[in-house]
Order: C-alpha cells, then structure tokens, then sequence
C-alpha cells in the first residue's frame, strides 16, 4: 500500500542540500578506497564505480541513487573538487571533497574522517595539505 501524500502541505520532494550530496559523494569515495586499497583515478572511474554497486549497496551506504547529481554543489551550481587518487589515511583528517566557490566565503568540505564542515579559505587550505 502506498501513500501519496502526506497531508502536511508541504511539498513531498526536497531539495537536496550541499551537505547531502557532498556527504554520499563522499561515501562513494570511502567505499571505493575500501574496496580497491586506494582512491578513485577520476570522476569517472568513481561514477563507473557508483554506478555498478546494487540499489541495496547504495542504501546500506548512504550513497543514493542519484549519482549524476551527488558531484554537483545546490549552492553554487557547480562541481565539488575532488581530491582524486588520494588514499585515506585515518590518522590525519583532510579535504576530500570541497564546493568548488561555495557561499559568502564559506564552503561546504567532505573530510576523509566523514565529517561535512563549512570552512572559510584559510581553513580549507589546512585541510588540502
């Protein structure tokens, strides 16, 4: 049995924020260093990737179905930075993911650790390091 609505008046679909999509972006990330020893070579090696893991993959990972749009930022419109052919190394929290120019200074980072933060510049370089 399905429900259609649920009464609230709400609108039944949610934009997705930056948070969201950068944190399954970075799902994908960790589960492909998990399963191949080290980080994806390209955007699309890890949609290839994303793509060939099942529905249920996806979902006991938090990843979703929407990979065309979990590389692209609601705030700026455009692609996250991806740090690309990095290994993750649990002693050391760094910048996996970032919005590319992100919000009034600030942006919306993805670190190896799976924290989503929003940092300024300054912050953000620390965390390329």
């Amino acid at each position: 049995m399905t429900s259609v609505g649920c009464g609230s008046g709400k609108p039944t679909t949610e934009q997705p924020t930056a948070n969201d999509r950068i944190s399954k972006l970075a799902n994908l990330y960790r589960l492909y260093v998990e399963k191949n020893k080290k980080g994806p070579p390209s955007e699309e090696a890890l949609r290839e990737f994303g793509q060939k893991l099942s529905e249920t993959e996806r979902a006991d990972r938090r990843i979703g179905n929407d990979l065309e749009g979990i590389f692209t930022s609601p705030r700026d419109n455009r692609k996250f930075v991806v740090r690309y052919n990095m290994r993750i190394d649990p002693s050391q929290d760094r910048a996996v993911a970032w919005e590319d120019t992100g919000v009034n200074g600030k942006r919306v980072v993805a670190l190896s650790q799976g924290y989503i933060v929003e940092y300024d510049e300054e912050t953000l370089k620390d965390f390329k390091k």
